[in-house]
């Protein structure tokens, strides 16, 4: 008897709020679907992201040291997400934006907005700045850079804070995240980083070796493994060819 009048205390409760607010305003967890992934348009890599891609709502961090690979991957699921018509930001917060990288991976420039900041600090907060007024699409966060982050106090404490905030902020919008983190030595992420805890998906791209035609460098292959993935296959990797721009 209890569980028949609860039972009708919350389709009453339901009834009420979708009357004001919209039938899609409560649902029940049943009824909602896991957002799809952001494909990264490498087929073998989105076989191993949970939901064929990139997390919609949450944060991918693409670790690497030099030319390793990981803004190329990041840089075509822009392009991706251009391609479904998304809203794409990339967020320069070092003043060295690799425009030419981007647009070799198929980056529209002319629909790509770029928030040039004036520091790390500042770049955060003109993320939060953008999220809290409904951005909803794809973002690049261009770069971090580890060692720079752990050595300020004050600009550890800032990032905890941003990453907190930003996690309502990112699965309310849907925005995929794509932070590229620049590794001080390659192949090792430092303890300490508040990122290893907030992103979603980590890959590590790992430098392998250059190809060249004749005298001239072409390109180059890199390891890519999956260290973190919620819903997806951790500890996979993959080797892939990138071409220079």
């Amino acid at each position: 008897m209890a569980q028949q009048q609860s039972k009708q205390q919350l389709q009453a409760t339901v009834a009420a709020i979708q009357a004001r607010w919209g039938p899609r305003a409560l649902t029940t967890a049943r009824e909602r679907k896991p957002p799809g992934g952001l494909p990264s348009s490498i087929a073998a890599l989105d076989a191993l992201l949970p939901h064929g891609g990139f997390p919609r709502g949450g944060i991918a961090e693409l670790c690497g040291y030099g030319t390793a690979g990981h803004l190329p991957i990041a840089a075509r699921a822009l392009a991706q997400a251009q391609g479904v018509h998304s809203q794409v930001v990339a967020v320069d917060a070092e003043g060295s934006l690799d425009l030419a990288t981007l647009a070799h991976c198929g980056v529209q420039m002319e629909t790509l907005a770029i928030l040039r900041a004036r520091n790390f600090a500042h770049a955060l907060q003109m993320t939060t700045d953008l999220l809290q007024a409904g951005f909803a699409g794809a973002l690049l966060l261009d770069r971090l850079r580890d060692l720079y982050a752990l050595a300020d106090g004050e600009t550890l404490q800032r990032l905890e804070q941003a990453l907190r905030d930003w996690g309502p902020l990112l699965a309310r919008s849907g925005t995929t995240l794509l932070w590229l983190t620049e590794l001080s030595a390659p192949g090792l992420y430092p303890e300490g980083l508040p990122l290893a805890y907030a992103a979603g998906v980590r890959l590590l791209c790992e430098h392998q070796r250059w190809l060249a035609r004749g005298q001239r460098v072409t390109g180059y292959v890199s390891r890519v493994t999956l260290c973190k993935s919620r819903g997806g296959s951790p500890e996979a990797h993959l080797t892939l060819r990138f071409s220079l721009a």
